[in-house]
């Protein structure tokens, strides 16, 4: 047997996590708006069976104590559910209530019309999925596995995790695994490649990424505003139940976990990370953010934007999603139009797809999809503005700011044919850097804001508009990334007109 433990225990140290005056990670991730937007129609995730699975903690491993294996009630936070235990008997586990509460409870999810929660302890899921022949079966639509440990060995983790892989392939199941807290990565569970991999947005979490199975695979895939990854975790598995209950029966192409998981990649925000960055078109994410802040209002309109096939002669909605399939002859295009005097304010795009696993998992095989957002003209594809092109990913992120009016074409090429793949993107529209000109006495003052951080640019100025020069340039510093600026020239007389220049 291996050694599992949960990630973040509950003692009298951290309990000001259960205070309500804590912050709420619902509120980032723009819950709030969900509920004024849907008001009585705000979907619950009523119907929706999870699972979880939790390490012992001082010999307890369930949300509420039980003596039996038989279904039993919930109360508090809980009531209502029937928590229905697969392990031996046990009292309650502190850290396993709050997981649940995070996951489908009351107090700290957007899924609380759960009501059917399927419990084990770490150990004996562990040991089942990977003793079982064939594949064993889990109940629940969606996982979320709040410890971190090891079989021992590199090879019977490696197993581990294609089975992990090969049970989310083939029930379609979403499985949300949170890293450990800060330290180096650990082997299970968020090596896995299918699964929703959890961290912190402030980056408390391992930062060396995947270290089993193809190293350096980029880890987390999002981070929450929480204090714990044991609660990053459920609020990502809450998040995913809570798509599910619009996806059943209203989107039923879209009931897969390849397109779940893009669609809240894609959703993922960077408002909160301004930092945000790749460092090269090979690695996806940001190499401690993931694709960014958890966001169910984001993942919501994605989603209710229907899915929207590839086409080289239809435009396509700003957001939107599909389950596709790749081809070597001809990449896969998505084209749409920013109007005149409309800018994308944020562009962001995902495809992500599974590995292909031998019978016995002893091997494993990975497509090489790309992504790449390119200017076109009616429906010509033209020049690249940006690609994502990693070669032991199985997911390709692409996110960036300030997008000009105009056609463009995000284009899935493959090396393989007839990869399923998900991909879901979202632009939300915005005005453009915009240029204030205030005067103060002899002094010009220039405001600049809705500017890209981690960018430089040049202020020119002119007497006539018609020649021009350099005044000053500007870097939004990578020290501290801003969208916002201020600079001032003296003027003695006379006319003066000023404009940005900055590469995109």
């Amino acid at each position: 047997m291996g050694r599992f433990c949960p990630i973040g225990l509950i003692s009298a140290t951290t309990a000001l996590l259960f205070s309500t005056a804590r912050a709420d990670w619902r509120a980032d991730a723009g819950f709030p708006q969900l509920q004024a937007e849907l008001g009585t129609s705000l979907l619950t995730g009523a119907g929706i069976p999870v699972m979880m699975s939790e390490a012992s903690q001082g010999g307890n491993h369930y949300a509420q104590g039980t003596t039996g294996t038989v279904a039993y009630a919930g109360t508090g936070v809980l009531a209502g559910k029937t928590i229905t235990p697969y392990s031996a008997a046990s009292g309650t586990s502190g850290h396993a209530a709050a997981v649940a509460n995070y996951f489908c409870g009351t107090g700290l999810s957007i899924s609380p019309g759960v009501t059917e929660l399927h419990a084990w302890l770490a150990a004996d899921f562990a040991n089942n999925l990977y003793n079982t022949n064939p594949l064993p079966t889990f109940s629940g639509s969606v996982q979320n596995h709040s410890w971190v440990g090891s079989f021992g060995a590199d090879s019977t983790d490696t197993t581990f995790l294609r089975r992990l892989d090969a049970l989310i392939n083939r029930d379609g199941v979403i499985v949300s695994t949170p890293m450990n807290n800060g330290g180096a990565m650990q082997k299970l569970l968020a090596n896995a490649y299918h699964g929703i991999s959890a961290g912190l947005r402030n980056g408390n979490h391992p930062q060396t990424h995947s270290n089993l199975d193809v190293t350096g695979r980029m880890k987390p895939d999002l981070v929450v505003n929480e204090t714990l990854t044991s609660f990053a975790g459920p609020a990502v598995a809450s998040v995913a139940t809570f798509l599910l209950d619009a996806i059943r029966p209203g989107f039923p192409d879209a009931d897969d976990p390849r397109v779940v998981k893009s669609i809240m990649l894609s959703a993922a925000s960077k408002q909160n990370l301004l930092g945000w960055k790749r460092i090269s078109s090979s690695r996806p994410y940001d190499e401690i953010f993931g694709a960014g802040e958890l966001n169910a209002l984001n993942a919501y309109h994605i989603l209710a934007a229907g899915r929207q096939p590839s086409s080289n002669s239809v435009l396509r909605s700003l957001q939107g999603w599909d389950n596709g399939t790749s081809s070597t002859a001809v990449p896969k295009r998505y084209f749409f139009t920013l109007p005149a005097a409309s800018w994308g304010a944020t562009v962001s795009a995902t495809i992500t797809w599974h590995r292909s696993l031998s019978l016995n998992y002893s091997t494993s095989t990975l497509a090489n999809l790309n992504l790449r957002l390119a200017n076109a003209a009616e429906f010509t594809v033209g020049s690249t503005i940006t690609e994502s092109n990693s070669s032991v990913d199985n997911v390709e992120h692409l996110f960036l700011r300030n997008l000009p009016p105009g056609e463009y074409a995000l284009e899935v090429s493959a090396g393989t044919n007839d990869v399923t793949y998900g991909i879901a993107w979202e632009v939300q529209l915005g005005k453009g850097p915009q240029m204030t000109l205030t005067r103060t006495g002899t002094q010009n003052v220039l405001a600049l804001s809705q500017i890209d951080p981690l960018k430089t640019y040049t202020i020119e100025s002119s007497d006539d508009l018609i020649s021009w020069q350099s005044a000053a340039t500007i870097r939004t510093a990578d020290t501290t990334p801003a969208t916002i600026a201020t600079w001032q020239e003296s003027i003695t007389a006379g006319a003066k007109f000023y404009r940005l220049n900055w590469a995109p």
